[in-house]
């Protein structure tokens, strides 16, 4: 990781990932939340997703850090908290 930031897009932009973010995620009776997550890291250059959800965890089209995980990394790069 080189840099963190955070970028607001649109929602054309997030709308043509949703699919893929849904069957990802298991398709029915997925939490909306969780789909647009997914959605919107498909939408940008990212290098995945930080949550302890489960479910975001489980899927495999975007990566997805725990916070423990996260924390890992960030120090393994000379972060200092």
């Amino acid at each position: 990781m080189e840099r963190l930031y955070i970028d607001f897009l649109p929602t054309e932009a997030i709308l043509p990932h949703w699919d893929a973010a849904a069957n990802a995620l298991g398709g029915v009776g997925v939490d909306p939340e969780d789909v647009s997550y997914v959605a919107t890291a498909l939408s940008v250059p990212s290098d995945g997703i930080g949550s302890d959800d489960p479910h975001l965890k489980g899927q495999d089209l975007v990566a997805c850090w725990t916070t423990k995980e996260l924390v890992g990394a960030l120090r393994d790069d000379g972060l200092r908290f």
